[in-house]
């Protein structure tokens, strides 16, 4: 072992830590320590005495698996311990385990352990650039009564798995004077405090702490996990803290942050979830960001900025601030007091209130659930959503945008400019006043469920839409009441109703007393029941007035689902009569069929209002057969089919009737070419309507009732020459179908006597034969003949009232097709037909199928 020579320590002050320690520092029993002296290394292993170390300057000390007593480093000396353990209890004079000026210790799975004092001091001469090192790896362990690791200006604290800890009552975990700190996968523990953060006592200019916590946890005894501006205000502290990749920051107070005067603290907290409150005292400054999926549970006061961002969530208050943001989907759960300016964007979320605020900003598809007060501007932007009371700041001109598909549900008080643009809404919930409201294509809602407030405004301008809630029994309204000035163009939407009023009386809706405003229905007359209201200008206020001559949507709808099934039962009759004059041209053979359809109908009739369409498309088969009746040789057959027919009500209305059918069939086909046809047919119908409400809503019912039909048509068929062939023919159809009465889900009531259909039919059909070079036989045909419907009455009741679908008309019909017979088996057809004339129209029809003889 070297001698032991004596050591001068110096004694020029350092830190505050330093000038506590001078006199232990220059103990006259320092001269008994063991020396390295400069520029030279010494190793110490488990068989080395027990001892206390002095590194002199560039000196290296060696350790693995040793023990030894307090080390002291001189500037540039380096302490490199492996699996060794250094316990200081003030031998030599030495309160510290390790205690560094201008060096550095590196530690590797190794303990250092200071009974009374500090772990280790990492301290600078003042007059020196940089400062002391401390590296711990592998499980390390540095503890002391006082405190962990201490280290001043420019010193360098680097933690990886391992442990720091103050033992003592009022201790730290570390301490730092203008350092920096990198703790990975580590512990930090303090009796008081966990970190402290101050500021060199000997410097001008002054140098920010760096913190860097990574998938580490710091935790307090009784005092604030980490306190920044511990020796303020006379020395201001100024700390960058970062806290990541699921780090935890635990406080026996429940403050993770305390700044104190004087101080200014950055705190970033990255994929960490933390509990507690920051804290800064007045007139100090701290910026927090929570990122990433980051989360804190607690409150801050008297931060400067709180920035929440990509997912981040915070639950607690915010009490003064300069600002609060969040961004890309992060949530506050809290309430914010005294912060000047508060943005919640891209589809982050708050809830809770906001009290006394510059600034309230809502953007791109974000929400507030929460009360606005004693704030002057609020804007609520694109897609996003706000539920709460906005009240305007006293003694200021508050204003308030709603824009871009915003939508605000909630009271507006004392806002002098209220504008509400571009298909933004507000919802109001009790009857109110406002000061100046333009709307830019947007919309306000009164009530809703029964609920009728007015809205009284003192200027009104621009072009929106009042969406207006009435109760035509009882004459209750909502009512727009302008008291000033009235400008610009405005629609009404009025809410709808199933149910008849009780009277005639006109109700008041909008209240003016001057200006050139201009009101209409936004979706035109307003259903009410079978009928509707217009709207009229009476002086200067605006009425909803009964109209007897206008039907309502719903009226026109069941109507036309009641008065569509004899065309859906003539649409499946077309392709078996098709097959029938197949069979009559072709001769009777034993065989089956398949035919798939398609028509579509245009219905034009007063009963209707702006008429509607009808596409129906199907499938049908069946088999025949010939049999001998009293001499005479008759083909009988029977079928089964189904249909589906879509309704096009217009306005956005639909209907839907499902058929199912069955039947039998026969044709007779003389000897002079003289022919009779025969049709009996059963439908079962499953009927729906759609209906769209002229104030935007819908309403649905449904019902399902039973349909026969009968047809017989008598002709004379002709062969010409050469193949080609005429047939002149009458045909009568008649359909029945079961009245119904069924209510829609707004209260609307239908009921329909039974409907009657009678179809006469006069024309002819003009066909070739044609043999083929291959045997096969191409057989195309016109036909062309005159329709007219008989039925004139069909009662419909609408909330009792009496409507009749009137079906009676006269059309013209043509069409067009070719039979393929194959071979002696197999025969194709198809055929393309349409008709015109009164009431309703057949645009086209197509039909299509194959025969297969037995």
């Amino acid at each position: 072992m070297s001698p032991k020579p004596f050591f001068a320590f110096p004694k020029s002050p350092i830190s505050v830590c330093l000038w506590s320690l001078a006199p232990l520092l220059i103990n006259s029993s320092l001269t008994q320590a063991a020396t390295v002296p400069a520029g030279t290394t010494q190793t110490i292993n488990a068989g080395t005495a027990l001892d206390i170390w002095q590194l002199q300057t560039n000196a290296v000390l060696n350790g693995s698996g040793a023990t030894t007593l307090g080390i002291t480093g001189s500037t540039g000396s380096l302490v490199d311990l492996t699996n060794s353990t250094i316990t200081s209890a003030g031998e030599g004079g030495i309160q510290q385990g390790i205690f560094l000026t201008n060096a550095t210790a590196t530690l590797n799975n190794s303990t250092v352990t200071s009974v009374n004092g500090i772990g280790i001091s990492a301290v600078r001469n003042v007059g020196s650039v940089g400062g002391s090192s401390v590296n711990l790896s592998n499980n390390s362990v540095v503890r002391g009564l006082q405190g962990g690791i201490a280290g001043n200006r420019f010193s360098n604290l680097n933690l990886q798995n391992s442990t720091v800890e103050g033992t003592g009552a009022t201790s730290f975990g570390i301490r730092l004077l203008e350092g920096s700190l990198t703790a990975t996968g580590s512990t930090i523990r303090g009796g008081l405090n966990a970190v402290s953060v101050g500021t060199d006592t000997q410097v001008t200019a002054v140098i920010p702490s760096t913190i860097v916590l990574d998938s580490s946890r710091v935790e307090s005894g009784t005092g604030s996990a980490i306190v920044v501006g511990f020796n303020a205000p006379n020395f201001p502290t100024v700390a960058n803290i970062q806290v990541r990749n699921g780090s935890s920051v635990v406080a026996g107070n429940n403050t993770l942050l305390e700044v104190r005067t004087g101080a200014s603290a950055n705190l970033l907290v990255d994929d960490s979830d933390l509990a507690g409150n920051v804290t800064v005292v007045q007139g100090s400054t701290a910026n927090v960001t929570l990122q990433n999926t980051a989360s804190l549970t607690g409150d801050m006061l008297n931060v400067t900025t709180a920035v929440l961002n990509n997912q981040a969530r915070m639950t607690g208050n915010v009490l003064t601030a300069s600002s609060v943001s969040l961004d890309n989907a992060s949530t506050l759960t809290g309430n914010l007091q005294d912060v000047a300016n508060v943005s919640i964007n891209n589809r982050s979320a708050m809830t809770g209130d906001v009290l006394r605020s510059s600034s309230v900003i809502l953007d791109n598809g974000s929400t507030l659930n929460g009360n606005l007060q004693d704030v002057a501007n609020v804007q609520v932007n694109n897609q996003s959503v706000m539920s709460g009371n906005v009240t305007g700041a006293v003694d200021s001109a508050t204003s308030l945008t709603l824009d871009n598909g915003a939508s605000l549900t909630g009271q507006v008080n004392n806002v002098t400019n209220f504008a509400i643009n571009n298909q933004a809404r507000w919802q109001m919930t009790d009857s109110q006043s406002v000061n100046n409201l333009s709307l830019n294509g947007g919309h306000v809602r009164f009530g809703g469920n029964q609920d009728f407030f007015q809205l009284n405004v003192a200027s009104l301008a621009g072009s929106g839409t009042f969406e207006i809630g009435t109760d035509f029994n009882q004459g209750l309204t909502d009512l727009l009441n302008v008291t000033g000035n009235a400008a610009g163009s405005h629609q009404l939407l009025v809410s709808s109703s199933g149910a008849d009023p009780v009277n005639d009386t006109p109700i008041k809706v909008v209240q003016t007393v001057g200006g050139d405003a201009r009101f209409g229905l936004l979706n035109g007359p307003v259903d009410a029941g079978a009928f509707t209201y217009q709207l009229v200008k009476t002086g200067e206020d605006w009425y909803l007035q009964p109209d007897k001559e206008v039907v309502s949507t719903p009226t026109r709808s069941v109507m036309a689902l009641f008065g569509t099934a004899p065309t859906v039962i003539y649409g499946e009759m077309a392709s078996l009569t098709n097959r029938m004059g197949d069979l009559r041209v072709n001769g009777g053979q034993s065989g089956g069929w398949v035919r798939s359809y398609g028509n579509r109908y245009s219905i034009d009739n007063n009963a209707f209002g702006d008429g509607y369409s009808q596409n129906q498309y199907g499938i049908a088969m069946g088999a025949d057969t010939p049999v001998q009746i009293a001499g005479e040789q008759v083909l009988l057959g029977v079928f089964v089919g189904y249909s589906k027919s879509d309704l096009d009500l217009h306005r956005g209305s639909s209907g839907e009737i499902d058929s199912t059918s069955v039947g039998v069939y026969g044709t007779w086909l003389g000897d002079s070419g003289y022919y009779l046809d025969t049709v009996a047919k059963l439908n079962h119908f499953r009927n729906e309507a759609k209906v769209a409400l002229s104030d935007g809503t819908r309403t649905e019912g449904d019902y399902n009732n039973w349909g026969a039909s009968a047809s017989a048509e008598f002709g004379k068929h002709i062969d010409i020459k050469d193949g080609y062939y005429a047939e002149l023919f009458t045909q009568w159809q008649a359909a029945s179908i079961q009245g119904k009465d069924f209510t829609l889900d707004n209260g609307l009531r239908a009921d329909a006597d039974t409907t009657h259909s009678l179809l006469g039919k006069a024309g002819a059909t003009l066909g070739h034969s044609m043999t083929m070079a291959n045997g096969s036989i191409v057989q195309p045909h016109i036909r062309a003949a005159v329709v007219h419907e008989f039925a004139q009455s069909n009662e419909v009741r609408v909330n009792d009232n009496k409507f009749n679908n009137d079906l009676s008309g006269t059309r013209f019909e043509v069409g067009a097709g070719a039979s393929w017979t194959l071979n002696d088996r197999w025969q194709l057809h198809a055929e393309l037909d349409t008709s015109k004339g009164d009431g309703v129209t057949k645009d086209f029809g197509l039909n299509m199928g194959a025969h297969y003889k037995f």
